[in-house]
């Protein structure tokens, strides 16, 4: 069993925090979400935004650190 690399959990990272901010999206998309009311900011104010968040500035700071050390 190998280790994965940095650019592969950088991958999977990003892969998650894309998934966080798309669920939502699709959910309402296929009628079974309700969308908040406009202006709300209630969308900002979720946590599975913030977590998609998180995950996306993990991967971008991990793929930064594994493009550095293979160069």
């Amino acid at each position: 069993m190998t280790t994965p690399s940095l650019e592969q959990i950088a991958l999977l990272l990003g892969i998650a925090g894309f998934g966080c901010f798309a669920w939502p999206i699709m959910m309402r998309l296929s009628g079974k979400g309700q969308a908040e009311p406009l202006g709300s900011g209630k969308s900002l104010r979720s946590p599975l935004w913030w977590t998609g968040f998180l995950l996306t500035i993990a991967a971008i700071f991990l793929q930064r650190i594994a493009s550095q050390e293979g160069g």
